[in-house]
């Protein structure tokens, strides 16, 4: 097709239209056409009611071992015993990755696993070894040199190799993403050393672009998948001043965002600007919600709350949404996902506030950011989630969140993921092996 399409005579509400008829398939093709079609599915959300329901129906958490590793757009990376797994709790369809490949002989690993998925563009889906430490990655790095790789003792080095796993191929390998812009420093940086200590990767996808928490949650990598380049992200200035605990990466409303909490109990979120070729941190929330927390404290301390909490290594609901029910219940005229009474409404089951005598004396975790409203999900004291509206203060009690006989001064949430169901009934299947139902 020579030219622009929308440059016809047609106007933007007959295109669209016209459009708005095609079956899923022909629809996720027809944006792939032109920028001015993609705007118009996107804009329109022609194409997203259909794989992408726009809504939260839990929160996945990992207790002291990580065992679900990734989420992106519907699907989850997961491992067991038997190694890597790719996920879609939605429709019970899951494959076994082949092995990733072995570490270099002294070297630490070769990252974390990072999945990501844009149901509207494929349903294939790649998997990305990302380095974290510094440290680890100065030994990888002399490991290549000795093998003839170019190498630098910056980090991450100009040209950072990563190992990715596609769908598409069933195999792990190699892939050079070039460096624009400065390095975060050298590896042997004590800034970067100190950095290292956290247990902190946090990843979101957004817009063809993946972003990850390294060097201890203070360093972001913008790693684009399209033209194979990465960009070193600093994370916001006063990020220094955290008390006690670290930046929390997601994907909100607006893009690309960070939590963190000052003096424990005020709460500021940023968002990344990278509009007319600059990128910097906004300062769009700096909240004080300690009065709203006690809230919930005081008012739902004994209430079960709207979630169930399924503890999946005892298999009893304890207190978060059961997603494996509400797949399962389901007919032949619609998907539960899209229709369980279950389903978590972010409009009502507000907590309102009264006058308070006692105080919230306990921490706060950001557990997640809604990817389609501007709400910050919060772990209170590893005892009840709450769900906070950014914009109007106004705080939801979603139920317990410790399972039970769980504590101790060791007892923590190491990560945590929000599920966003996708009704993508395709699923490649690699050449390892497949699984299709429960």
């Amino acid at each position: 097709m020579e030219g622009d399409p929308a440059s016809l005579a047609l106007p933007e509400d007959a295109l669209a239209e016209i459009l708005r008829h095609l079956p899923p398939r022909s629809l996720a093709a027809s944006r792939c056409v032109c920028k001015a079609w993609r705007d118009i599915v996107d804009g329109r959300r022609l194409l997203l009611p259909e794989l992408l329901p726009h809504s939260v129906r839990g929160i996945f958490l990992n207790w002291t071992a990580a065992s679900v590793l990734s989420h992106c757009n519907g699907l989850l990376l997961y491992k067991d015993t038997r190694g890597l797994h790719v996920a879609n709790p939605a429709t019970q369809r899951r494959a076994l990755l082949p092995p990733p490949p072995p570490p270099p002989l002294g070297g630490y690993g070769w990252g974390l696993e990072h999945l990501v998925l844009d149901p509207t563009e494929s349903p294939q889906y790649k998997v990305l070894l990302v380095p974290l430490d510094p440290r680890n990655e100065e030994v990888n790095m002399e490991l290549r040199q000795q093998a003839g790789h170019e190498s630098s003792m910056e980090w991450p080095a100009s040209t950072w190799v990563l190992f990715v796993f596609s769908s598409c191929t069933g195999q792990w390998e190699e892939r050079a993403f070039v460096r624009e812009g400065e390095a975060a420093g050298m590896a042997s940086d004590e800034v970067l050393q100190q950095g290292s200590v956290f247990d902190q990767s946090c990843s979101a996808y957004w817009q063809g672009v993946l972003y990850v928490q390294c060097n201890g949650g203070l360093t972001v990598m913008r790693i684009s998948l399209s033209n194979s380049k990465y960009q070193v992200i600093k994370m916001p200035t006063d990020i220094g001043e955290i008390d006690y605990d670290y930046a929390y990466l997601g994907r909100s409303k607006e893009g690309l965002c960070c939590a963190s909490f000052h003096d424990w109990y005020k709460l500021r979120v940023w968002i990344l600007d990278e509009s007319c070729g600059k990128t910097e941190w906004v300062l769009k929330h700096h909240i004080d919600i300690r009065h709203s927390v006690t809230c919930v404290k005081m008012y739902c301390e004994e209430n079960e709350g709207p979630w169930k909490l399924q503890d999946a290594n005892i298999g009893e609901d304890s207190g978060q949404q059961n997603l494996q029910d509400a797949n399962n219940n389901e007919d032949a005229s619609s998907n539960a996902l899209v229709k369980s009474e279950v389903e978590w409404d972010s409009d009502s089951d507000n907590i309102v506030g009264s006058d308070i005598v006692q105080r919230f004396s306990g921490y706060i975790r950001v557990l997640g950011f809604h990817p389609y409203k501007d709400i910050i999900f919060l772990d209170l004291s590893l005892d009840r989630a709450a769900a906070y509206h950014l914009n109007t203060s106004v705080v939801q009690d979603l139920g317990k969140i410790c399972p039970y006989g769980y504590g101790g001064h060791a007892a923590c949430i190491r990560s945590s993921f929000v599920y966003t169901p996708c009704l993508m009934e395709e699923f490649p299947e690699n050449k390892v092996e497949a699984h299709i139902g429960g």
